[in-house]
C-alpha cells in the first residue's frame, strides 16, 4: 500500500524504457506510478480506466501488467499516441517498417544526387509562416508514403513518428515554447530526422510487444471526460488518472501543427478542454469554472466505477486570477458529494520535485497530491 509521498516521487528512475519514450509529451507523471498501483490494486483481467490518457503511460502498464485498458482523452494526437504506444505489433509488421525505413533512406540517397522530385505540399493552415518550404516538401512526401499503407497499426505508428519530429523541424521554439525561431532546416533533415526515430521507436516497440497479452484489451475514447456515455455503469474495476493541472498548459496549442499535419480535428481538443491557460488565462474564467468542470468529470467516474473499487488521481494545486487553488481541498469537499470517500491524500511540495513544468510553473506553495477515492 502507497504510504507516504516519497513513494511517488520517482526522481532517477528511468521512465522511458519500452514504449514509454515515443513521441515528447509534456507532463507525464512516471510510469512507475500506475506500475506500483496495478501491483497492489489489480486483478490481472480486470478493467481499468484512465479518462485523461494522454500520452498513454497507464495504457501501456495496463497492458504490460495483464489488465484490460480503457483510455479517454479529449485530444485526439493523445488518443492516436496512446494507441500505438499501447498496441502490440508482429514480426511481420515490424519487417514493413523495416522496409518502409529502407525505402526513405533510398529516397535520401536519391535526393542528395539532385533528384529530388516536384512535391505538391499539402496545404495546411499557418505553413508559410511556421515551416520552411523544403521542410513542407519532405513532411509531404513522408505522409504521402505513409498513406499508402494498409496496415493501419503500421500507419498508426508511423504517423506517430512523424508527429514527433514536427516540432523539431518546423519553426516553433519547443514543445513548451510557442514562438517562432529561424532554425536553418537543410534539406533532407527531416527524412534523416524521420528514419532515425523511426528505428528508434521500432526496437522500442518490438521490446514491448514481446511481453504483452494478446489476450487484453485496449479501447481508446476521443472524447470529452465530463461525458463517459459509451462506457456502461459500474464496469471499471480501478481507475489510475491525472487530469490537467488547472492553468498551466494548452494541450491543443502546442499540438496544434501536429494534428493539422495529421489531420485530426484542433477545435474539438480547444473548446473543450478542461483546465487549459485559454479558459483561466487569456478568456480569464473564474475558479468555479474549473471546480464545476473536475466535478463533472468526478461523476462521470464513479457511475462506471464498480461499488467499494477505488481511483487514484494525480493531480496539482493551480493559480487562477492570482489565486492559489489548493485542489485537494476542493476534491476533499466535492467528492463525498457524488458518492466517493476520501480515503487518502498524499502531497509533495511541486516546486521541490517537479521536472515536468517550466518554472514558473512550479510556484512556491504549490503542491502536488496523490488522491485515493473509493466508491461507496
Amino acid at each position: 500500500m502507497i504510504k507516504t509521498a516519497a513513494e511517488f516521487d520517482f526522481g532517477g528512475e528511468d521512465t522511458s524504457y519500452l514504449s514509454h519514450s515515443l513521441h515528447p509529451y509534456p507532463a507525464k507523471f512516471p510510469p512507475q506510478l500506475p506500475k506500483r498501483i496495478l501491483q497492489q490494486y489489480a486483478v490481472k483481467g480486470q478493467i481499468i480506466l484512465d479518462p485523461f490518457c494522454g500520452s498513454g503511460t497507464t495504457l501501456v502498464e495496463a497492458r504490460i501488467y495483464g489488465v484490460n485498458a480503457i483510455g479517454v482523452d479529449v485530444n485526439g494526437l493523445s488518443t492516436l499516441l496512446s494507441k500505438v504506444k499501447a498496441t502490440s505489433l508482429s514480426p511481420l509488421q515490424f519487417k514493413t517498417i523495416g522496409k518502409f525505413i529502407e525505402n526513405i533512406q533510398d529516397e535520401i540517397f536519391r535526393w542528395k544526387l539532385g533528384q529530388r522530385p516536384e512535391i505538391k505540399i499539402k496545404e495546411i493552415e499557418g505553413s508559410d509562416h511556421w515551416f520552411q518550404k523544403n521542410v513542407s516538401e519532405e513532411i509531404t512526401f513522408l505522409l504521402n508514403e505513409i498513406h499508402k499503407q494498409k496496415d493501419k497499426d503500421i500507419a498508426d505508428f508511423l504517423k506517430i513518428v512523424l508527429s514527433s519530429i514536427i516540432v523539431r523541424v518546423s519553426n516553433q521554439d519547443s514543445d513548451t515554447r510557442f514562438a517562432a525561431v529561424e532554425k536553418n532546416i537543410q534539406n533532407c533533415f527531416t527524412l534523416e530526422q524521420f528514419c532515425k526515430k523511426t528505428t528508434e521507436y521500432n526496437s522500442r516497440m518490438v521490446e514491448f510487444s514481446k511481453i504483452i497479452s494478446d489476450k487484453t484489451e485496449l479501447n481508446i475514447y476521443n472524447a470529452d471526460s465530463r461525458n463517459l456515455d459509451f462506457i456502461a455503469d459500474n464496469s471499471i474495476d480501478l481507475i489510475i488518472t491525472s487530469p490537467p493541472y488547472a492553468n498551466t498548459y494548452d494541450y491543443y496549442l502546442y499540438h496544434k501543427f501536429r494534428k493539422r499535419w495529421l489531420d485530426l480535428d484542433v477545435k474539438f481538443a480547444q473548446y473543450n478542454e478542461i483546465g487549459s491557460r485559454r479558459e483561466y488565462s487569456s478568456l480569464k474564467e473564474k475558479p468555479e469554472k474549473w471546480n464545476d468542470d473536475l466535478t463533472k468529470c468526478f461523476i462521470e467516474m464513479h457511475r462506471v466505477l464498480k461499488p467499494d473499487k477505488l481511483a487514484f488521481i494525480v493531480i496539482g494545486d493551480s493559480v487562477i486570477n492570482k489565486k492559489l487553488i489548493k485542489i485537494e481541498k476542493e476534491i476533499s469537499e466535492f467528492a463525498p458529494r457524488i458518492g466517493f470517500k476520501v480515503n487518502k491524500i498524499l502531497s509533495s511540495d511541486l516546486s521541490g520535485h517537479s521536472r515536468i513544468f517550466n518554472p514558473s510553473y512550479a510556484q512556491k506553495g504549490k503542491k502536488e497530491h496523490l488522491i485515493t477515492l473509493q466508491k461507496g
